[in-house]
């Protein structure tokens, strides 16, 4: 099951961002847990650059499951996550493949 997960920066989120401890602990998370993410990125600004929060999709099986992986995420720890909202998705097309 496809899990879409948006939050916002909190209002501290450009500290957290410039703390390359977390930072480096959040990619390493990612990095560890490829098989359940099917999409991951930050959400930024028209200038392309300034981060203002970020998008997970997961493969798992419950909204338990994803609100438990994004919890353990150091940077979710951290206080880097505002507002948040987890959603099942039904995915129509994913990966430039349909779905059946």
């Amino acid at each position: 099951m496809a899990w879409l997960i948006v939050s916002e920066d909190a209002s501290n989120g450009a500290a957290i961002r410039a703390d390359d401890r977390v930072m480096e602990a959040h990619w390493q998370y990612e990095c560890a847990h490829r098989a359940v993410i099917l999409l991951a990125g930050s959400l930024r600004r028209d200038d392309l650059e300034t981060k203002t929060g970020s998008v997970l999709l997961l493969d798992l099986e419950t909204r338990e499951d994803a609100e438990r992986f994004f919890a353990d995420d150091p940077a979710t720890k951290a206080g880097l996550r505002g507002a948040t909202e987890i959603r099942w998705l039904n995915p129509a097309i994913l990966d430039r493949r349909v779905q059946d």
